[in-house]
């Protein structure tokens, strides 16, 4: 037990440790990583519709092959004297030919190659984002966007994701961090995951991490000093940067040449700002202002005006350098332009703020004088290095560093030393406060009551408050300085310092009464609030000082609430008779790429969906500060609501409170039930409170019961976010430690084992996102998440017309061979084996995944993807249009060739055996004018010709096939863009590899034509039958772009504009649930994404 009253103890002490709960030191006899990786993981998620998809144009083409079969041999039997001669002739291939077309032969090779290029594209895009490389070069161009990579590199990951589709190997971690980091791939995600097939339809994206939201450190927003006027007054701070004063300037100097300066004016409260309880007045009274805190609206002109500037257009525009960039973050203002007023006051509160922002001594020194010294035998090594690991002897936080700053203070090298304006003082002795009774309420006190700072020092012994004596080298004086908890501080201080007149006035009841509801108001507002005191030391206490050999004192209040007027010992009386300064309020500001990136979001249909383990009153001036709505029935909390329980951490208003009145419910078996038995609001909803990972994970299954395609974006190194990200559809990690934290080197002869190693960090991301599908390095990476969403819908939409033009391809052929029997002409066309080979083995596979490198248009991100509804079906009978319209491209090429084909016929009959035909075709009526004629009719339905081979038959078999290959190779030009007309846009502009591929196709079927065809052939052949042959296929392309292409792009266009007004639509608080009707009416129009289209 504790003793009662206060003392102090030292550092390394048994006293710690039992204010630390209890802490036991536990030894690990056995790892569970060998267990965790044998267990067996079962996923919920439904299959992506573009897979279910092609399952249904997989049976229908299985039904079309052995139509095409049955069909063929039919055609065959039924043609005069079919069925003597069917297995006498070569025709009886057809049937063969026609079922290959279309079974399943090479198509699982070319999917397998697709989606191997898909899933390549998105790992090469997303590359530099996962590496240690320069934001501003390698990453983005001018216009902030991620540049595109090259084609080796692309190169090697598809032949990594292909190799790793047919080698399964466990995956290894790369390590990152190294050198030689550009020549290291990512790790292949697993065909399993279906990252193309997810990542182009992602509609929900859920950010699961606090850290990922908001900047790592606060920023003063609210001093709060005693007024020379009685009472206390209350001064705003706001950020300033560097690109805003330029700016300023810049409007100053292009206002027609006038000098004049236009006096600046408060906006009037609008509905999407968040309005200021701070008053520009000078009354001040001890109770005359609002605790509440609200960002003042300075505050967001500047935020918001820096994030237009940086991010116009949607777009990162070029960074600065690191350090510029730094020191832009690091500037803030007084709203107040007569701050300087209290300068006197200031002075003192800039002193307090460097001791304990900047730190007067080294990291080095200040670990040397905490170390345990040789009498220090009492606590065992083992004691020692938990008490170094729990205990939290810093108050170095960015927000005073911040202040001083601001009010002048400068740490750059001067006359005065290295070290600027604090070379001057040395620090002698600090001492740590901590009251067992806060101590005791910080333990109570629950994890979604708790703000950012506090979260982030949950897990240590904090101090309440800490006092640093300083030694002036100038005056050779002495300063006790204090910065803590204002329950503590002002305690410590019966006076206050008025800056206005410099006095020093009591610090009476009232005052401590207003003080300590500011503090507990700010705190529920989610503000870090610290209280600042001073004083100067007396010689008296001097020789006590210098007796304080080496460092970490801890003064521990254990007075019981009902006597706390128990003397003090030892070194408590040096901390009295203080002098109040003042209390600092700062909060945490949103990190400046998620407003965009939310705006982007929207753009693109994707809901945005954040999950806070915070309550709503701290999560609502952030949230507000994000872009989110966080008006009446915008947030719904995840944790179940107990009637007539008392919580003092709700959302109050002047009208009601929010949490009690409204619709919305609590915990998610209730938005479970309000789904079923009202309506879909709480899909619809941005801002979810009071999470936990287990009802994280939880409201992903929800998201995905409701059909929608979940990407969980969250830290990679919490072990916690394991199982959201397995729930999850796709996942994304994102490791900030790389690239705000500074990792020790260490070496062989001397090991830090209390410091960050970045093995550790990699070894729990490993664990973390063993089912993540990506993993990128830093916070800034996190805005080109939708740059890999752009090219996951590109990717998907260039895979899905690259499979349509290969379907359609193979279509074409059987029906080409369908239609063979079905000749005017007497000789049915054979089918030259070697050039079908060329056509289905070579030239569909080559264009068809060339189609797969499309780059995606602008108008990608603009559109609302569909959702995964597993009610839609993709029969015969639901996508009746679909299939007439792959039906009807498939048709043209196939039938064109055989018109060609009796003009080849003939002529090239009269060509090479002219005699034939004279004998054996010809009349002996026919006069001499009609012989010279060279008719064709005669040629083509003679009857000798049934059984005749010879060099103008398999000539014009070539002709027909090469016909057939030309108009698919002409054609393909319109599935570049699957809904987009080529007159928009020339399809070589976006797609280079299909070009090429085009233009190698035509070359193989110049010397496959030039090889195979009998000398004279094309010469023979009359100038209509070569423009026929030249302009059918561009015919064809005119009738896929104008007619077909035409009526998908308004049934597309239909169907976007309905999807974006659903995602748009914000529903009312008692909106009726959807009809079943409506539910048919979304699955008929969700049926025209087929891949066939």
């Amino acid at each position: 037990m504790l003793p009662l009253g206060r003392h102090s103890v030292r550092y390394h002490s048994n006293e710690l440790l039992l204010l630390a709960n209890g802490v036991r030191i536990v030894v690990l006899l056995e790892t569970p990583i060998d267990l965790f990786l044998r267990k067996e993981q079962t996923a919920t998620n439904r299959p992506p519709a573009v897979l279910r998809q092609g399952k249904a144009i997989r049976i229908i083409f299985f039904v079309i092959g052995v139509s095409a079969f049955f069909l063929t041999v039919l055609f065959l039997l039924v043609r005069p004297r079919g069925a003597q001669e069917f297995f006498q002739s070569y025709t009886c291939f057809l049937p063969i030919w026609a079922a290959l077309s279309v079974l399943p032969i090479t198509s699982p090779v070319y999917l397998y190659l697709l989606e191997s290029i898909g899933t390549s594209r998105i790992l090469a895009t997303a590359h530099p984002l996962a590496s240690n490389q320069k934001w501003n070069r390698e990453l983005t161009d001018r216009g902030g966007t991620l540049i595109k990579p090259s084609a080796g590199l692309l190169f090697r990951y598809i032949t990594a994701t292909s190799s790793s589709r047919i080698v399964t190997t466990l995956p290894i971690r790369k390590d990152l961090s190294a050198k030689n980091v550009e020549d290291t791939l990512l790790n292949i995600p697993p065909a399993s995951l279906y990252l193309l097939e997810k990542l182009g339809v992602v509609t929900a994206l859920t950010l699961i991490d606090d850290e990922l939201a908001c900047d790592p450190f606060s920023t003063p927003q609210q001093l709060l000093i005693p007024s020379g006027q009685g009472g206390l007054k209350l001064l705003d701070l706001c950020p300033v940067y560097e690109e805003e004063e330029d700016a300023d300037a810049s409007e100053g100097t292009e206002n027609n040449g006038n000098s004049t300066q236009t006096p600046r004016v408060r906006r009037s409260n609008s509905a999407g700002d968040v309005s200021s309880d701070s008053d520009d007045s000078n009354d001040e009274t001890r109770f005359n202002f609002n605790h509440s805190f609200y960002a003042p609206r300075k505050t967001l002109r500047s935020i918001r005006n820096y994030k237009k500037k940086k991010f116009a257009g949607g777009k990162v525009k070029e960074e600065k350098g690191e350090g510029d960039e730094e020191r832009e973050e690091s500037k803030i203002e007084f709203e107040d332009p007569q701050w300087w007023k209290f300068l006197p006051s200031l002075k003192c509160i800039g002193l307090v703020a460097s001791a304990f922002g900047e730190g007067l001594l080294t990291s080095e020194k200040r670990k040397q004088k905490i170390s345990p010294r040789a009498s220090d035998n009492g606590i065992s090594k083992t004691k020692a290095s938990l008490i170094d690991h729990l205990c939290c002897v810093e108050r170095e936080r960015k927000q005073l560093r911040l202040l001083s700053q601001c009010i002048g203070f400068d740490t750059a090298p001067n006359e005065l030393g290295p070290r600027g304006d604090l070379s001057c003082f040395f620090e002698r002795l600090r001492l740590h406060i901590i009251s067992s009774n806060l101590l005791r309420e910080r333990m109570q006190l629950d994890s979604h009551a708790m703000g950012l700072e506090e979260f982030r020092n949950s897990s240590l012994l904090y101090t309440d408050a800490d006092v640093v004596f300083v030694k002036d080298k100038r005056s050779g004086g002495d300063l006790i300085l204090s910065c803590g908890d204002s329950r503590v501080v002002t305690k410590l201080c019966p006076d206050c310092f008025q800056g206005e007149n410099s006095t020093i006035s009591p610090l009476t009841a009232g005052d401590r009464k207003v003080i300590n509801a500011t503090q507990k108001e700010w705190t529920l507002s989610d503000l870090d609030v610290q209280a600042l005191s001073y004083a100067p030391l007396p010689y008296t206490a001097d020789q006590k000082i210098g007796s304080a050999k080496g460092g970490g004192i801890y003064l521990l209040d254990n007075a019981p609430a009902s006597n706390p007027h128990i003397p003090s010992h030892d070194y408590w009386g040096l901390v009295k008779n203080q002098i109040f300064l003042g209390l600092l309020g700062s909060s945490v500001r949103p990190r400046k790429e998620i407003e965009p990136f939310i705006h982007s979001c929207n753009d693109a249909g994707v809901r945005f969906v954040y999950f806070s383990p915070r309550n709503m009153r701290r999560t609502k001036e952030l949230a507000s500060q994000m872009g989110l709505d966080v008006a009446w029935n915008c947030c719904i909390s995840l944790r179940p609501l107990e009637e007539g329980a008392d919580d003092t951490f709700r959302m109050t208003s002047n009208y009601a409170d929010w949490d009690v009145n409204a619709k919305l419910p609590h915990g998610v078996e209730n938005v479970k039930r309000h789904l079923e038995e009202v309506d879909n609001v709480p899909l619809l909803v941005s801002l979810y409170t009071d999470v936990s990972k287990k009802t994280t994970a939880e409201m992903v299954n929800v998201f995905q019961d409701y059909n929608d395609t979940v990407l969980a974006v969250g830290l990679s190194h919490l072990p916690g976010n394991q199982k959201v990200f397995f729930r999850s559809d796709i996942a994304i990690g994102v490791d900030v430690l790389s690239d705000e934290v500074s990792f020790v080197a260490t070496n062989k002869e001397g090991k830090d084992f209390d410091a960050l190693m970045s093995d550790e960090v990699a070894f729990v991301s490993s664990i973390s996102t063993w089912s993540s599908s990506l993993n990128i390095v830093g916070s800034q990476a996190m805005y080109h998440i939708l740059e890999i969403i752009r090219i996951g819908r590109s990717s998907l939409e260039a895979a899905i017309s690259s499979v349509s033009f290969f379907f359609t391809g193979c279509l074409s052929h059987c029906l080409f061979a369908v239609l063979c029997p079905c000749t005017a002409a007497t000789s049915v066309p054979v089918i030259p084996p070697l050039g079908s080979f060329l056509f289905n083995q070579v030239i569909l596979p080559l264009i068809g995944l060339s189609l797969a490198f499309t780059d995606g248009s602008s108008e990608f991100m603009s559109r609302v993807p569909s959702k995964n509804e597993s009610s839609v079906r993709y029969s015969w009978r639901g996508s009746r249009r679909i299939y007439f319209n792959g039906l009807l491209r498939a048709f043209l090429p196939a039938v064109v060739p055989h018109f060609l084909y009796l003009i080849a016929l003939g002529e090239l009959m009269w060509k090479f055996d002219p005699q034939f035909v004279a004998d054996k075709c010809l009349l002996a009526s026919n006069s001499i004018e009609e012989v010279t004629q060279r008719p064709l009719l005669p040629v083509i339905r003679c009857e000798a010709l049934r059984n005749y081979r010879g060099d103008a038959t398999e000539s014009a078999s070539v002709m027909m096939l090469a016909s057939l290959i030309l108009c698919t190779c002409v054609s393909s030009a319109s599935f570049v863009f699957r809904t987009e007309l080529i007159r928009s846009e020339p399809p070589w502009k976006r797609n280079h590899v299909w070009v090429g591929s085009l233009i190698s196709s035509l070359t193989l079927l110049a010397i496959y034509m030039r090889i195979v065809l009998a000398e004279g052939s094309v010469a023979a052949l009359p100038w209509y039958f070569l423009a026929l042959f030249l302009l059918t296929p561009f015919l064809c392309l005119l009738i896929n772009e104008k007619i077909l292409k035409n009526s998908d792009r308004l049934i597309d266009r239909r169907n976007e504009m309905m999807r974006r007004l659903q995602f748009e639509t914000k529903l009312g608080m008692w909106s009726p649930k959807e009809s079943q009707h409506v539910n048919i009416q979304q699955t008929n129009i969700q049926q025209d994404d087929s891949p066939v289209v």
